[in-house]
């Protein structure tokens, strides 16, 4: 494969990357700070990837960080500028190391990070064909993982750490409670409100047996979740998705017609007037069905904040 990092003189990735911004840029605050952005997707590489040179990036493996930032700006745990600026550091670095533009991505168009207005404006639903062909891609224990994130609006985390040994109990007596795995330890409660969710629960419990989660005995989390995307990576498979899923799902269950990223209507007004049309109501109905849906929703994936969801619905 020829010299390692392109034959930048440094065997370590950081210290490589740090050489072609020196050698391709003239400001120093600005090399600090591209290289501290740098630094960031040498450090998911290795836990998610595996690997520390240069010539084994390909345009998955930055992609699949830029969907993991996208995720975590829809989350609110980022600004979408931040998560924009850190994709245009590695652009950078990989232009200057290889020499080409050959592996730059768009932040947006590519990577899915929202631009600076957090309201969501594509469609990131996952088809009963799509889901099905991921499901048939996976081992059984991904398999159970993407049911639970579909059904009931979990994250990676949560859904891996997902104890479902009262799950015959929950499918009967409802809500569900999501406790293991919740940003910021905040447990909260997802109701039973579909027949497929009480067939998710008893698959999992069935799979998970006496364990006390999905995560196979003998491994860690962390060893686990870098098993889990190199699968997602190799098969297309980007987690949010079902929890974005979810979200509209659930809005089209309470409000009784699609959100704005399913019906492909902008978010406001326009979507108000055309809900209206669509439930015979008033618009200041269904303005208050819009809103109240939106809280609900909010309440279920752990967020509690209306804005947060508009990077889901639209």
């Amino acid at each position: 494969m020829g010299s390692r990092n392109f034959d930048l003189g440094a065997r370590d990735m950081k210290a490589a990357g740090r050489i072609a911004l020196e050698e391709g840029m003239q400001s120093f605050s600005s090399i600090d700070t591209m290289a501290d952005r740098w630094n960031l997707f040498v450090d998911y590489v290795r836990e998610h990837h595996g690997f520390g040179r240069m010539e084994l990036i390909t345009s998955d493996v930055v992609m699949a960080y830029g969907e993991i930032l996208a995720d975590r700006v829809t989350e609110g745990e980022l600004e979408a500028s931040t998560a924009q600026n850190y994709i245009s550091a590695v652009n950078r670095v990989l232009e200057l190391a290889r020499g080409d533009q050959h592996l730059t991505m768009s932040p947006t168009r590519d990577c899915g990070i929202p631009m600076r207005e957090n309201i969501a404006k594509i469609n990131q639903f996952v088809t009963i064909k799509e889901h099905n062909d991921w499901l048939f891609s996976v081992d059984p224990t991904l398999r159970i993982m993407l049911r639970l994130q579909r059904a009931f609006g979990l994250r990676f985390e949560e859904s891996a750490k997902f104890d479902a040994r009262d799950a015959y109990s929950y499918s009967h007596r409802g809500p569900v409670p999501i406790v293991n795995g919740t940003k910021g330890g905040r447990p909260r409660q997802v109701p039973i409100w579909k027949g497929s969710q009480s067939e998710t629960l008893n698959a999992a419990r069935m799979h998970q047996g006496t364990h006390h989660s999905l995560i196979p005995e003998g491994m860690s989390y962390e060893e686990f979740r870098r098993h889990c995307y190199r699968v997602a990576t190799a098969n297309g498979i980007r987690f949010h998705r079902e929890r974005h899923s979810y979200a509209c799902q659930r809005y089209k269950d309470l409000v009784g017609a699609e959100c704005p990223v399913m019906a492909a209507i902008p978010h406001g007004e326009a979507h108000i007037e055309w809900l209206a049309v669509q439930l015979r109501k008033s618009l200041d109905v269904a303005r208050e069905r819009d809103r109240k849906a939106r809280e609900q929703i909010a309440q279920e994936l752990g967020h509690n904040r209306i804005e947060v969801t508009n990077a889901y619905l639209g």
